[in-house]
């Protein structure tokens, strides 16, 4: 996304339909990842999407999440096996 592009609500973001290069339908938006910027602003990088239904569960969607075991067992097998991460710079809304 451009730079000088006003500023977007992450509440009109989360849930939206996502799509491929072709048109097809990968999922919905689960969540946003950001980086703070050397000014010290959240500035988004990329957004995660999810195709399943399972769009968040505590954190557990992220690869970076660690938890009790049996959660993060359960992570991996369910929740990120649908998860797409699409860079802030191949977003267009």
């Amino acid at each position: 996304m451009p730079a000088d592009r006003p500023p977007t609500r992450v509440g009109g973001i989360l849930g939206r339909p996502v799509h491929d290069h072709d048109g097809r339908l990968i999922g919905r938006v689960a969540d946003i990842e950001t980086r703070r910027d050397d000014a010290g602003r959240e500035r988004v990088t990329a957004l995660v999407v999810t195709a399943g239904r399972w769009g968040r569960l505590l954190g557990y969607e992220r690869h970076e999440a660690g938890g009790p075991w049996l959660l993060e067992k359960l992570a991996r097998a369910v929740l990120r096996r649908h998860l797409t991460r699409v860079p802030w710079s191949d977003v267009r809304l």
